[in-house]
């Protein structure tokens, strides 16, 4: 005997596969892992800016690259057991670039979409948890529909926190810059 696992909308009773009833545009309650992905993925680079990947790089960055900025006192010594000091301390100089990378980059990302981006609006479809632990809970990425150039397509948008804080068909909106994202925080599409 065969067990048919096919879930209905809730409203409509319509046989669906995704988030969001195709007939009636109401949340199903398909959980976004085992829903069908209806459209293309957009590559989405987040230009989120928060504790962990601006402040927290930037610490790393300014200390152990304060360590590397004496690689030129210690080359003024004239001795021949110069090298291995000269490669410890470039190791830690090396850390404290990649770590300004880091901490960096989503400023830039921010500052190019705040001056040459536009604005769009997006409909969230459901949540996914993602590979990032916050205190021992998954971060999570929201599933969004946006309208392109190409038609409609979705960005797994990473949220960079626990919480799934838009109802699922709400509208929110976006700002974009080729693509790269950044999803303003306003106090009206969060709920408790």
């Amino acid at each position: 005997m065969r067990v048919n696992n096919v879930k209905h909308c809730h409203n409509c009773g319509a046989p669906v596969t995704s988030e969001i009833c195709p007939y009636c545009n109401a949340a199903t309650g398909l959980d976004t892992r085992f829903a069908d992905m209806e459209y293309e993925v957009i590559d989405c680079r987040e230009a989120n800016m928060n504790f962990w990947n601006v402040i927290f790089p930037m610490i790393f960055a300014f200390s152990f690259g304060s360590v590397g900025l004496f690689i030129p006192f210690v080359l003024m010594i004239d001795d021949a057991e110069v090298l291995p000091i000269v490669l410890f301390l470039g190791m830690f100089g090396l850390i404290g670039l990649v770590a300004f990378i880091i901490g960096i980059t989503p400023v830039i990302r921010h500052l190019m979409i705040k001056y040459r981006g536009r604005d769009i609006e997006a409909t969230v479809y459901g949540y996914m948890d993602d590979n990032i632990l916050l205190n021992g809970a998954p971060a999570q990425i929201v599933k969004l529909l946006v309208n392109t150039d190409e038609g409609p397509k979705f960005i797994l948008y990473q949220l960079g926190d626990t919480k799934q804080p838009f109802k699922i068909n709400s509208k929110i909106n976006l700002q974009v810059y080729k693509d790269m994202f950044y999803m303003p925080k306003k106090k009206k599409y969060y709920f408790n």
